[in-house]
């Protein structure tokens, strides 16, 4: 989603840092609030909208960020997708 919004809107910039989230006082700060904000807003959607409990999992590289935010405690494991391909290359599934 940053990398949509700064490619896609010619005047705002994109840099891979990471702010305090919340209200922000300047644009990067605010893209980095809000794309974490929908993020965050998603999956607690998703998980009210269903029926029986679930583990949620996290992977990748912004999990870990997206955790702290959550009303819920997921599994975090980021290299969850690495260590499958690994398995699938190996032949042992």
């Amino acid at each position: 989603m940053k990398k949509s919004l700064a490619e896609g809107t010619e005047a705002l910039q994109y840099h891979e840092t990471n702010y305090i989230a919340g209200p922000a006082n300047f644009t990067e700060a605010a893209i980095y609030s809000g794309t974490l904000a929908a993020a965050v807003g998603l999956i607690e959607h998703v998980l009210t909208k269903q029926s029986n409990a679930m583990q949620l999992i996290l992977t990748g590289g912004d999990a870990e960020i997206i955790a702290t935010q959550l009303a819920i405690k997921p599994i975090v494991d980021t290299d969850l997708v690495l260590r499958g391909l690994a398995i699938v290359v190996e032949g042992r599934l």
